[in-house]
């Protein structure tokens, strides 16, 4: 395994360290440029994240959050990534409600898209880019064996391999612009998905790096080979 994976006995332990190295990059970005820009992922392994960040302290109104996909479902259906993040988190936060960034998935895929790209028009690189995988290896709504537009910032997912089928995502060059990409990694059922990973297979999970990549993972989601680079 690379130096770059950061392998944990649980979860608890997995989000403090992350995010103790979030507020740490928060804090000197604030101080280097005034604000600091966080896109933020959907899915159950950032939820212990999100919980401890909502109890820490750090200048809250000059934190600038972006979602980094969203589901085409109505604005108040409960699958919704923002709708997940609000409720736990943002809703309760001290971040300024005009700089939390949501994919309006409401206005359809089309009008979404361009909605959105205006948004990311105004942020040339983002701070950090927090990401979570699925058991296939799919992060945000970028799916194994499609090809999509990387010219854009934004792509649209007609026919995912999950429902929903319709699906609005930041495109790989756009979340490639990142100082720091932190990939979340939890779950027994990524074993297979995680022993491809180290096998050097392409997937959606390792065609984003950023300038820095760290790699969170949780013991559970390794095979018993790799458990050695644990102990």
């Amino acid at each position: 395994m690379k130096n770059n994976w950061l392998i944990f006995a649980n979860d608890d332990i997995l989000s403090n360290k992350l995010a103790k190295k979030i507020l740490m990059i928060a804090e000197e970005s604030i101080k280097l440029k005034g604000d600091f820009t966080i896109v933020l992922a959907g899915g159950k392994s950032p939820k212990k994240l999100y919980e401890i960040l909502k109890g820490s302290n750090s200048e809250w109104d000059k934190w600038i959050v972006y979602i980094g996909d969203e589901r085409c479902l109505p604005i108040d259906d409960n699958e919704r990534n923002d709708g997940q993040i609000m409720k736990e988190w943002l809703n309760v936060s001290h971040i300024k409600k005009e700089n939390i960034y949501s994919i309006k998935a409401e206005l359809g895929m089309l009008n979404a898209k361009l909605d959105y790209e205006k948004v990311l028009s105004k942020v040339d690189v983002f701070d950090v880019v927090l990401l979570s995988v699925g058991e296939d290896g799919h992060t945000a709504s970028l799916f194994p064996n499609r090809r999509y537009n990387d010219i854009d910032s934004v792509v649209l997912e007609y026919k995912s391999p999950k429902k929903p089928l319709e699906r609005i995502s930041m495109s790989y060059s756009r979340l490639n612009s990142s100082k720091y990409v932190f990939k979340i990694v939890s779950g027994k059922n990524k074993k297979d998905m995680v022993d491809a990973w180290i096998e050097g297979k392409l997937l959606p999970i390792n065609q984003i790096n950023g300038d820095i990549e760290e790699v969170y993972l949780n013991i559970n989601a390794i095979s018993r080979r790799w458990n050695s680079a644990y102990e």
